[in-house]
């Protein structure tokens, strides 16, 4: 699905690095092997991490785009 950016994440750094240097905008939980404390912890990082914007960031997510947009010649 077009804009969607997500990610299993298992652990802290994930959960706010894939949001602040991949736009993630969706994160997925395994709900047998994540404890309701760490979810809960992974969920306030995912919700307070900001996107970095940085030109190497931005040049990744349209590297996506152009694929989603079937813009890429392999």
């Amino acid at each position: 699905m077009d804009g969607v950016r997500s990610a299993l994440i298992t652990d802290a750094f994930s959960a706010q690095q894939g949001v602040e240097d991949d736009d993630m905008n969706i994160m997925c939980l395994g709900g047998n092997i994540t404890a309701p404390a760490l979810a809960w912890k992974l969920v306030q990082l995912f919700l307070n991490a900001r996107f970095k914007n940085e030109e190497r960031f931005i040049r990744r997510l349209n590297k996506v785009t152009a694929i989603e947009n079937g813009n890429v010649q392999i």
